[in-house]
């Protein structure tokens, strides 16, 4: 470990050259090692090995990037909730080694990783989500680059770009470009089959539905949506929450609202059941909704575990599709479809393992 510290100690000793095409600087330290100069997701200009062999990725939505980028076998600590509640989320099941690496801090919106435990994993660079200012004090203290992420939702074009470069960027610093690039095409692919799949639909045509019990930062009830909701979004779906303003990415609404609103088609997700069907219970006034009425409140995977799940979103979209137009999506089988996107995505086939975890792509009866 002292002889990393060295090099970091020597970055700037030596020439410079642009790479072309990739935005890197290379540098060439005193004892002949090469670094690079990048700038990450925060505007940080930091110093990066020209190889890296070694990381840990800090944050929500951090380690999933890492995982999408192929690059888990060089992850030499994770942090305490890949060894327990994070231990069903997709790149954890498409990668249960990761179970098995040393812990270098607490998972949370405000994970800032553990310095010391950090530093006895001997990373040569951390991954980070956060605080910048937070990078800032983990880098001092660690002695160790650290590259902050942008994780966003990508409902938007301007939002999937966002994530594009995040991905880019990961794959200069990794020499993982060409996964970058499959990565961005794999999501220009699927979102562009969406919607062509509807893109003549008329605007009389188009389904109502609410999405409810969405996680964001902790779990929540049946009254918690999202607004824009990518699945709805992709399918021409019009979401009946779509005059909610708020700057947050879901919200808490009102019984008397949802009431009014009286969605035709219901979805919810699969991590909080127990709390919409407790919801419905206790106020059984909800039961005059039209969905619940006519049985048409459904299931989809988790929109978020710890950050955004990809895969998911896409998968549910397909289901979205499939259940408010069911000629536009026949050719469609969603076990396929889920199959196919984790694989592509994270190297794996999850339909299986996924529908073990979660009651997920059935009609419910909140009933039970």
């Amino acid at each position: 470990m002292s002889h990393r510290r060295d090099v970091l100690a020597t970055i700037g000793a030596g020439g410079a050259a642009v790479l072309a095409g990739c935005g890197l600087v290379t540098s060439t330290g005193s004892d002949g090692t090469a670094t690079r100069r990048i700038t990450d997701g925060a505007g940080r200009s930091v110093e990066v090995p020209g190889t890296v062999g070694r990381l840990v990725a800090v944050g929500p939505g951090a380690l999933r990037q890492v995982a999408y980028l192929e690059a888990t076998d060089r992850v030499v600590g994770v942090e305490d909730a890949e060894k327990g509640w994070a231990r069903t989320v997709p790149y954890n099941l498409a990668n249960p080694e990761l179970r098995d690496r040393p812990v270098i801090g607490a998972a949370g919106p405000n994970a800032g990783g553990n310095s010391e435990a950090i530093i006895a994993q001997d990373p040569d660079l951390i991954l980070f989500y956060g605080d910048p200012s937070r990078a800032a004090s983990l880098q001092s203290q660690t002695e160790t680059p650290v590259v902050v992420l942008r994780v966003v939702d990508f409902v938007t074009a301007d939002a999937r770009e966002t994530m594009f470069e995040t991905w880019r960027l990961v794959g200069r610093i990794l020499g993982t470009e060409d996964r970058a690039q499959e990565l961005v095409e794999t999501v220009r692919t699927t979102i562009d089959d969406l919607e062509e799949r509807v893109a003549d639909l008329p605007e009389s045509d188009r389904a109502e539905a609410y999405v409810g019990a969405i996680n964001y930062k902790g779990a929540h009830g049946l009254a918690t949506t999202r607004n824009p909701f990518p699945p709805f979004r992709f399918v021409n779906a019009n979401n009946v929450a779509r005059g909610v303003e708020t700057d947050s990415a879901s919200v808490q609404v009102s019984r008397e609202r949802l009431l009014t609103w009286d969605p035709p088609t219901v979805f919810v997700s699969t991590a909080n059941l127990r709390r919409v069907r407790e919801d419905v219970g206790k106020h059984p006034e909800l039961g005059r909704i039209d969905a619940l009425e006519r049985d048409r409140v459904y299931s989809i995977l988790p929109h978020a575990s710890y950050h955004h799940n990809y895969g998911s979103i896409l998968a549910n979209a397909y289901f979205v599709g499939k259940t408010l137009y069911p000629d536009r999506f026949g050719d469609v089988s969603i076990p396929t479809i889920t199959d196919d996107l984790f694989e592509t995505l994270l190297g794996k086939p999850l339909y299986g393992e996924l529908m073990d975890v979660h009651e997920a792509y059935e009609r419910l009866d909140l009933a039970e």
